[in-house]
């Protein structure tokens, strides 16, 4: 098709009306029209973006389906908002959260959970929806679309994971490393389908393991007053692991006291690039050198789907519902 000929399309697929169907036996809800995402593309100062036509805008170097506004954020900064139908952000999202290589399962589970995780994220009272970024999806406009990502889109129309009557609370990570998390421990709030579960499947992916050394300053600098008041620092150690074999804590001992620290705020005080997941494996204080030695499993907080593992289960031969099916036990497919 060519490149006019599919906007054409996409922008009547956008305002035409489309009925709930019914697929499993559970319809979740019954738009009148396909619901329509806000995105915070920036905010505070920020190029003025360029409107192309009535459904494109160029941008910081990019293009952009639907519109473009300029809004206020509570604490008064101006802040760029793309509006656009649900499945043209998603062409935007998926080509920035996996590769086009990945097999249609794969593709089909990863488009089902992005569309099934920003519905649960609408919020009409707010000034936008979601972010274009790690907070919530990697968002990247047309030039994040790729015509293998979109048919995956397209072909799971619609699609969304349900756990009751509703759409299912979504998460997903780049890789659990071989055991996936319980939301109850990595957000304190239970959910009957976000259980820790063993994943063989990502073994051996390139992101299944990690290592960090950290200088002492740079533990104290990042941790601040939680650990100044613990004297010199003279070892850290692992607490038991959790039922998912996680560490529930992290404690480093100093001369004069211990500060015991979750796992997530070690993670997030060192950087999340630094520490990969919260599926610390060792943990270790060189006092020679005074270097924290830290190797672990997984990247992100390993709740839900591990991308690397619906990967391998793609290539398999597996489908998005057996993917899904594996990763959020005891929900179905329903429809939106």
């Amino acid at each position: 098709m060519r490149r006019t000929e599919f906007l054409f399309a996409a922008a009547a697929f956008a305002a035409a009306p489309r009925p709930a169907r019914a697929t499993g036996g559970l319809d979740v809800e019954n738009p009148e029209s396909p619901a329509v995402v806000r995105v915070l593309l920036a905010s505070g100062a920020f190029e003025a973006p360029q409107a192309i036509d009535g459904w494109r805008f160029a941008w910081n170097g990019g293009t952009y389906r639907g519109t473009f506004a300029t809004v206020r954020l509570p604490d008064g900064r101006p802040a760029l908002i793309n509006s656009l139908p649900l499945d043209a952000y998603l062409y935007g999202v998926l080509g920035k959260e996996i590769s086009a290589s990945w097999a249609p399962g794969a593709q089909g589970a990863q488009a089902i959970a992005s569309r099934t995780y920003v519905l649960g994220r609408l919020r009409p009272a707010k000034p936008y929806d979601v972010v274009a970024a790690e907070t919530d999806q990697h968002y990247g406009g047309v030039e994040g679309e790729s015509v293998e990502c979109r048919a995956a889109i397209d072909a799971t129309a619609s699609q969304v994971v349900t756990y009751g009557a509703a759409p299912a609370r979504m998460a997903y990570s780049a890789c659990c490393g071989g055991r996936t998390a319980d939301a109850a421990d990595v957000w304190k709030t239970p959910y009957p389908y976000l259980t820790s579960i063993p994943d063989p499947n990502c073994a051996g992916t390139p992101n299944f393991s990690w290592t960090a050394e950290v200088p002492a300053p740079e533990v104290e600098s990042a941790l601040g007053d939680r650990i100044r008041g613990i004297g010199e620092l003279r070892d850290v150690r692992l607490e038991s692991p959790s039922a998912d074999d996680r560490p529930t804590g992290i404690a480093f001992v100093g001369a004069s006291a211990t500060y015991d620290a979750s796992p997530v705020d070690v993670r997030s005080a060192l950087g999340t690039s630094l520490v990969r997941s919260t599926f610390v494996r060792s943990a270790t204080f060189r006092a020679n050198d005074g270097v924290l030695e830290l190797a672990g499993t997984g990247r992100g907080h390993g709740v839900g789907m591990c991308q690397a593992g619906a990967r391998m289960m793609g290539d398999r031969g597996l489908s998005a519902a057996e993917i899904l099916a594996f990763y959020f036990p005891g929900t179905a497919l329903g429809r939106a």
